[in-house]
């Protein structure tokens, strides 16, 4: 593999069927395509649903899963973003062990990552961090000595940067 491979972001508008997102992961399964995160919402349109995928690779790969993608019934729009060039953020909830020891060091971390406090246990404090990728893993590591009881994360959701939407040029 080249090393040209990039973290490349498919916004995808998709048309409320059953089984669209097992059509959608099943292409990249047969092409052999890694999703690194996938997201899905409804949009304020009842029909469509926008789906977020981040995924590596090559300018001629991210080119094909997108015409790949176009061509299934259920998939209305497919914009590909580039991770740097749009507005884009991921959610993480983190458990982490907080005894009387370190309450204090766990909390002032979390406010200087800009964490919510979502639920203070006895030995553990429940925290909810939003941003770019990268804000998050660090803060992720940055909570590892800590002790990462539970964590979960919901992926990459992103928009396009200015005026432009993802219902730009499409009709109805």
């Amino acid at each position: 593999m080249s090393d040209n491979r990039k973290l490349t972001v498919l916004s995808v508008l998709a048309y409320n069927n059953p089984a669209v997102l097992l059509r959608m992961t099943s292409l990249f399964y047969r092409r052999g395509f890694n999703i690194e995160t996938m997201v899905a919402c409804q949009t304020d349109r009842p029909s469509l649903s926008r789906i977020t995928v981040t995924m590596t690779g090559q300018s001629a790969e991210i080119k094909q899963v997108r015409r790949q993608l176009l061509k299934l019934e259920d998939i209305a729009k497919v914009d590909v973003l580039q991770i740097e060039d749009c507005a884009a953020s991921e959610l993480a909830l983190i458990k982490v062990s907080a005894n009387e020891s370190n309450r204090h060091q766990v909390l002032n971390a979390a406010q200087a990552y800009g964490c919510r406090v979502l639920d203070i246990g006895d030995s553990t404090i429940t925290l909810e961090m939003t941003g770019r990728d990268e804000e998050v893993n660090r803060f992720v590591r940055y909570m590892q000595p800590f002790g990462i009881v539970e964590m979960g994360c919901t992926g990459v959701t992103a928009l396009q940067r200015g005026d432009t939407t993802i219902f730009d040029g499409l009709e109805g």
